[in-house]
Parts: C-alpha cells; structure tokens; sequence
C-alpha cells in the first residue's frame, strides 16, 4: 500500500509540473495591433542589457556555431563568442564609436564601422548593427505578422532578411525572443538565448 501511494505520489508530481511547463499566459485585452504598439515602447526602453545563449550560422557549405554573451550599453556593446570548454571564437566590440574586432588567434582590428569590419573578417557573418535590435524582438520593419500578444511572429527586413520569432519568454514583464531563426538567401542564423539581463552594468 505504502509502495502504491508513492508510485501515485510521483505520477502526480510529474502531471503537475508538466501542467506547470506548459502554463500559458492569457493574451491582455486590445488588438494585436494595439499590443504591438506598446510593447514597441517597452523594447525602446531596453537601453543596457546583457543576454547569454548559442548561435549558429548555417549555409550550404557551412556551419559555425558557438556560445553567445552579449552585453549592450546604450550604443556601445560587447558580442563575445566561444566554443567548447570556453575556448575564444570571436569578439566584436564597439566603445567611442571605434569598433574592435578579435579573432581566435587573437590578432585585433579596429575600424569605425562595425559592419563592415564583420563582413571583411568575421569567420561568422553577423549582421550587427541589425542583430542588436532584432535579438530584442525589435525586427527594424513594418512588414510583420503578430500573434496575439502583439509579439512578431515573423517579419521581413528590407534588406532581404527574413525573421521568424518561434518562441518568447517573459523578462521583467517584458516579452523578449527566446528563439530566433533569421534567413537571407543560402545562411540561416539560429539564436536561443537565455540569461536576460536588463539591467547589465
């Protein structure tokens, strides 16, 4: 009887903590549209942020992927990525309009224009300037579709990025992407990210 009791006392904890993984909050009152429209104001608070998670860059001939810290002040920023056993890939960083570009070797370039820098050396072709608002849930476009929290679900960028928003997690009340899949052409970049931090310093 004791043993039955137990074996009832664990299915129960397991139905209820999978009832608890799959809580859903209810969507508040007003359009998508509506929704959308403030929770843009909330996204154009977020000034100072770090973020850990992974990246992966994929395309027909390749794929990179590794560990991702970001840490965002203002304009200023420091992406810094690892592989396994915490092993230095890359580090993009900007600070008084110079950027800075690290790679594994640990050989630095710096410039003024960050994308370019990227584009130029990166063994991983981030968009930056785009990413950092994109990682936020900010797509920089119009052309969007919602869901019904007023989250995007799935935005095209004019620059020929498509961006699809698959899962969101809720960070000091604000709604921020928890997976990002962005796609232009061949590559597709593959973001999860956890370990929101909003007040970063």
């Amino acid at each position: 009887m004791t043993f039955q009791r137990s074996i009832y006392t664990l299915l129960f904890s397991v139905l209820l903590s999978a009832c608890s993984s799959t809580h859903q909050y209810q969507p508040p009152a007003g359009s998508p549209q509506q929704l959308w429209l403030q929770h843009q104001v909330q996204l154009q608070s977020i000034n100072t942020w770090q973020v850990q998670g992974q990246i992966a860059v994929i395309s027909s001939d390749s794929r990179n992927s590794a560990n991702l810290n970001w840490q965002q002040f203002v304009n200023d920023f420091n992406i810094n990525l690892t592989g396994p056993f915490g092993i230095h890939v890359l580090t993009i960083k900007r600070n008084d309009n110079t950027s800075t570009l690290i790679l594994n070797d640990n050989s630095q370039y710096q410039s003024n224009n960050t994308q370019a820098l990227v584009n130029q050396l990166s063994p991983i072709p981030i968009p930056v300037n785009e990413l950092r608002a994109w990682i936020i849930g900010d797509p920089l476009t119009d052309d969007v579709q919602l869901d019904n929290y007023g989250r995007v679900s799935k935005a095209q960028h004019p620059q020929g990025w498509a961006i699809s928003y698959t899962k969101y997690q809720l960070i000091d009340n604000i709604w921020l992407p928890q997976n990002i899949v962005i796609k232009k052409d061949d590559m597709r970049i593959k973001i999860t990210t956890r370990n929101w931090d909003l007040n970063a310093k």
